[in-house]
Protein backbone atom coordinates (compact mmCIF):
# COMPACT_ATOMS: atom_id res chain seq x y z
CA UNK A 1 0.00 0.00 0.00
CA UNK A 2 2.75 2.47 0.64
CA UNK A 3 4.55 1.62 -3.06
CA UNK A 4 1.09 2.65 -4.54
CA UNK A 5 0.87 5.94 -2.11
CA UNK A 6 4.30 6.77 -3.60
CA UNK A 7 3.05 6.41 -7.11
CA UNK A 8 -0.25 8.13 -6.75
CA UNK A 9 1.77 11.04 -4.95
CA UNK A 10 4.05 10.65 -7.88
CA UNK A 11 1.44 11.07 -10.46
CA UNK A 12 -0.50 13.93 -8.73
CA UNK A 13 3.13 15.63 -8.60
CA UNK A 14 3.77 15.27 -11.94
CA UNK A 15 0.32 16.62 -12.76
CA UNK A 16 0.81 20.02 -10.61
CA UNK A 17 4.39 20.58 -12.17
CA UNK A 18 2.51 20.24 -15.85
CA UNK A 19 -0.51 22.34 -14.63
CA UNK A 20 1.58 25.01 -13.04
CA UNK A 21 4.19 25.09 -16.24
CA UNK A 22 1.49 25.08 -18.38
CA UNK A 23 0.01 28.05 -16.40
CA UNK A 24 3.64 29.77 -16.74
CA UNK A 25 3.78 29.27 -20.11
CA UNK A 26 0.35 31.05 -21.36
CA UNK A 27 0.85 33.75 -19.06
CA UNK A 28 4.51 34.26 -20.46
CA UNK A 29 3.26 33.88 -24.00
CA UNK A 30 -0.10 36.47 -23.24
CA UNK A 31 2.65 39.02 -21.83
CA UNK A 32 4.60 38.67 -24.61
CA UNK A 33 1.60 39.46 -27.33
CA UNK A 34 0.05 42.67 -25.60
CA UNK A 35 3.23 43.78 -24.69
CA UNK A 36 6.05 43.03 -27.06
CA UNK A 37 3.60 42.46 -30.53
CA UNK A 38 6.15 38.56 -30.01
CA UNK A 39 4.95 35.35 -28.71
CA UNK A 40 7.00 32.10 -27.65
CA UNK A 41 5.74 29.78 -31.00
CA UNK A 42 7.06 26.77 -28.91
CA UNK A 43 5.06 27.77 -25.58
CA UNK A 44 1.25 27.07 -27.04
CA UNK A 45 2.79 23.58 -28.61
CA UNK A 46 4.15 22.56 -25.43
CA UNK A 47 1.15 23.31 -23.09
CA UNK A 48 -1.06 21.62 -25.54
CA UNK A 49 1.54 18.25 -24.81
CA UNK A 50 1.44 18.85 -21.29
CA UNK A 51 -2.25 19.06 -20.98
CA UNK A 52 -2.46 15.76 -23.03
CA UNK A 53 -0.29 13.99 -20.57
CA UNK A 54 -2.17 16.19 -17.66
CA UNK A 55 -6.17 15.02 -18.57
CA UNK A 56 -4.60 11.29 -19.13
CA UNK A 57 -2.75 10.96 -15.97
CA UNK A 58 -6.18 12.48 -14.35
CA UNK A 59 -7.98 9.86 -15.89
CA UNK A 60 -5.81 7.07 -14.09
CA UNK A 61 -6.39 8.93 -10.81
CA UNK A 62 -10.03 9.42 -11.07
CA UNK A 63 -10.49 5.47 -11.76
CA UNK A 64 -8.92 4.78 -9.21
CA UNK A 65 -11.05 7.10 -6.79
CA UNK A 66 -14.19 5.71 -8.49
CA UNK A 67 -14.72 9.58 -10.09
CA UNK A 68 -15.64 8.83 -13.14
CA UNK A 69 -19.36 9.35 -14.71
CA UNK A 70 -21.62 6.38 -14.72
CA UNK A 71 -25.33 5.71 -14.06
CA UNK A 72 -24.97 3.50 -10.56
CA UNK A 73 -28.92 4.97 -9.59
CA UNK A 74 -30.18 2.40 -11.42
CA UNK A 75 -27.78 -0.37 -10.22
CA UNK A 76 -27.86 0.32 -7.02
CA UNK A 77 -31.50 -0.67 -6.90
CA UNK A 78 -29.81 -4.41 -7.78
CA UNK A 79 -29.33 -7.24 -5.83
CA UNK A 80 -25.55 -7.83 -4.67
CA UNK A 81 -25.61 -10.80 -7.54
CA UNK A 82 -27.44 -7.93 -10.26
CA UNK A 83 -24.63 -5.53 -8.58
CA UNK A 84 -21.77 -7.70 -8.99
CA UNK A 85 -22.90 -8.94 -12.72
CA UNK A 86 -23.75 -5.16 -13.95
CA UNK A 87 -20.23 -4.56 -12.62
CA UNK A 88 -18.25 -7.43 -14.26
CA UNK A 89 -20.15 -6.41 -17.82
CA UNK A 90 -19.07 -3.00 -17.78
CA UNK A 91 -15.58 -2.97 -16.89
CA UNK A 92 -14.77 -5.80 -19.27
CA UNK A 93 -16.06 -3.53 -21.92
CA UNK A 94 -13.87 -1.12 -20.01
CA UNK A 95 -11.10 -3.61 -20.59
CA UNK A 96 -11.79 -3.83 -24.41
CA UNK A 97 -12.37 0.01 -25.17
CA UNK A 98 -8.59 0.02 -23.07
CA UNK A 99 -7.02 -2.84 -25.19
CA UNK A 100 -8.35 -0.54 -28.59
CA UNK A 101 -6.47 2.40 -26.64
CA UNK A 102 -3.85 0.71 -26.44
CA UNK A 103 -3.20 -0.77 -29.73
CA UNK A 104 -4.20 2.78 -31.43
CA UNK A 105 -1.78 4.85 -29.52
CA UNK A 106 0.84 1.86 -29.75
CA UNK A 107 0.59 2.16 -33.70
CA UNK A 108 0.60 6.33 -33.73
CA UNK A 109 3.57 6.08 -31.38
CA UNK A 110 5.60 3.67 -33.57
CA UNK A 111 4.43 5.93 -36.55
CA UNK A 112 5.61 9.12 -35.28
CA UNK A 113 8.66 7.99 -33.75
CA UNK A 114 10.60 9.80 -36.11
CA UNK A 115 7.88 12.95 -36.96
CA UNK A 116 8.76 15.95 -34.84
CA UNK A 117 6.61 18.59 -33.48
CA UNK A 118 6.88 22.01 -35.64
CA UNK A 119 7.56 24.06 -33.41
CA UNK A 120 9.06 22.49 -30.68
CA UNK A 121 11.26 19.79 -32.31
CA UNK A 122 10.37 17.39 -29.70
CA UNK A 123 9.00 13.79 -31.33
CA UNK A 124 5.30 13.52 -32.08
CA UNK A 125 5.37 10.21 -30.63
CA UNK A 126 5.87 11.85 -27.28
CA UNK A 127 2.38 12.78 -27.19
CA UNK A 128 1.02 9.55 -28.73
CA UNK A 129 2.72 7.40 -25.48
CA UNK A 130 0.87 8.58 -22.51
CA UNK A 131 -2.41 6.72 -24.36
CA UNK A 132 0.05 3.86 -23.30
CA UNK A 133 0.78 4.85 -19.86
CA UNK A 134 -3.03 5.73 -19.60
CA UNK A 135 -4.21 2.15 -20.64
CA UNK A 136 -1.79 0.12 -19.05
CA UNK A 137 -2.31 2.24 -15.62
CA UNK A 138 -6.12 1.80 -15.79
CA UNK A 139 -6.25 -1.81 -16.83
CA UNK A 140 -3.98 -2.61 -14.02
CA UNK A 141 -7.15 -0.57 -11.92
CA UNK A 142 -10.38 -2.41 -13.66
CA UNK A 143 -8.69 -5.69 -13.33
CA UNK A 144 -7.70 -5.26 -9.03
CA UNK A 145 -11.58 -3.98 -8.95
CA UNK A 146 -12.95 -6.81 -11.11
CA UNK A 147 -10.84 -9.18 -8.88
CA UNK A 148 -12.26 -7.32 -5.69
CA UNK A 149 -15.99 -7.82 -6.99
CA UNK A 150 -15.51 -11.65 -7.55
CA UNK A 151 -13.31 -12.74 -4.68
CA UNK A 152 -13.93 -10.18 -2.00
CA UNK A 153 -17.36 -10.43 0.00
CA UNK A 154 -18.63 -7.46 0.11
CA UNK A 155 -16.88 -5.17 -2.04
CA UNK A 156 -19.10 -4.76 -4.85
CA UNK A 157 -21.12 -1.86 -2.01
CA UNK A 158 -18.02 -0.03 -2.21
CA UNK A 159 -16.81 -0.63 -5.83
CA UNK A 160 -20.06 0.55 -7.07
CA UNK A 161 -21.19 3.68 -5.03
CA UNK A 162 -23.71 6.22 -5.75
CA UNK A 163 -22.17 10.11 -6.09
CA UNK A 164 -24.28 12.96 -5.41
CA UNK A 165 -22.95 16.54 -7.01
CA UNK A 166 -22.07 18.98 -4.43
CA UNK A 167 -24.96 21.05 -5.52
CA UNK A 168 -27.25 18.68 -4.05
CA UNK A 169 -25.30 17.88 -1.03
CA UNK A 170 -25.35 21.60 -0.18
CA UNK A 171 -29.41 21.54 -1.32
CA UNK A 172 -29.77 18.62 1.22
CA UNK A 173 -27.57 20.51 4.24
CA UNK A 174 -28.96 24.07 3.72
CA UNK A 175 -33.19 21.94 3.94
CA UNK A 176 -31.80 20.26 7.31
CA UNK A 177 -30.60 23.98 8.58
CA UNK A 178 -26.72 22.65 8.51
CA UNK A 179 -24.19 25.43 7.75
CA UNK A 180 -21.67 24.29 5.31
CA UNK A 181 -18.03 24.87 6.31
Amino acid sequence: MKKLAKMEATFNGIMALFLALMGLLIFANVVLRYLFNSGLTWAEELSRFLFVWTVFLGAIGALKDNNHLGFTSLVQKLSPIGKKICFIVSNVLVLGTLWVLFAGSLKLTMMTSHTLSPATGIPLSYMYVIGIISSVGMFLVVCCNLYRAIFVKGAIDRLVVLKESEEEVSMENNVKGEVIQ
